[in-house]
């Protein structure tokens, strides 16, 4: 997991206390955690999202639309508890001689997204809540990535658990991440699509929630400045 673990822990105490107030959850990083391989009971939930890496040894930067997050939830209804097991697997500099992994950094947004799309299926697995229908939260990309994805140094594609070819690019090592950015590579590969089927789901914004309740606080003002001077005006007739 990145270094911020803190961070992916309160965003997703915040979402599934909103969903579920009443019960117990936990989410602790493991990098022992393998696709496919399960305790008995415990369910799985994988995503690819995009990230930005760092190599530690030449300072290069670069993005990937590939980054693996993957979790592993168990619920136990006899406690009222659940546990919730992460890793995010990393990548490494294709141009040093030895590089190490580097773990990847996420922006706020992605880590809400991420987080929001686990939670819906927290409901769906664990509670078996039906949904009439659902569409994931898709990851926001900072730039346009074209190009191959590259297998030769992505820690899930080297154990065999890579979902295959997308899109990666390098980066100069100042890069400050823009919206609408666009940059080109040699190879153009298409995205492959999940073969999921995703249930309708409107997931809380976790941005502007607080937003929504200044709003909402503001207009109950309102409503009692109108009820007093009406009950005022009343009086005085």
């Amino acid at each position: 997991m990145a270094p911020d673990t803190e961070v992916w822990k309160q965003v997703f105490q915040e979402l599934i206390q909103e969903v579920k107030p009443w019960h117990r959850w936990s989410l602790t990083s493991d990098k022992g955690l393998f696709p496919n391989v399960l305790k008995p009971r415990w369910m799985q939930y994988q995503q690819w999202a995009f990230a930005r890496f760092q190599c530690s040894s030449c300072s290069r930067s670069w993005a990937s639309a590939q980054v693996q997050v993957l979790f592993h939830m168990h619920w136990s209804e006899e406690k009222s508890r659940g546990q919730v097991k992460m890793r995010v697997f990393a990548q490494r500099c294709k141009k040093c001689s030895r590089p190490p992994f580097e773990v990847p950094e996420f922006t706020q947004e992605n880590i809400s997204r991420i987080l929001n799309n686990l939670v819906f299926r927290i409901l769906k697995k664990c509670y078996r809540e039906v949904f009439k229908s659902m569409e994931e939260i898709p990851m926001i990309k900072e730039i346009s990535l074209e190009g191959p994805h590259n297998s030769d140094n992505c820690e899930a594609c080297l154990q065999g658990f890579c979902a295959g070819p997308t899109q990666e690019m390098s980066l100069p090592t100042s890069w400050i991440p823009r919206a609408n950015t666009t940059c080109q590579v040699e190879r153009e590969v298409e995205i492959c699509p999940s073969s999921e089927h995703f249930y309708s789901y409107t997931p809380r914004n976790h941005s502007h929630r607080n937003i929504s309740i200044s709003c909402c606080f503001l207009l109950l003002i309102v409503v009692v400045v109108v009820i007093v001077v009406k009950t005022v005006g009343a009086l005085k007739t």
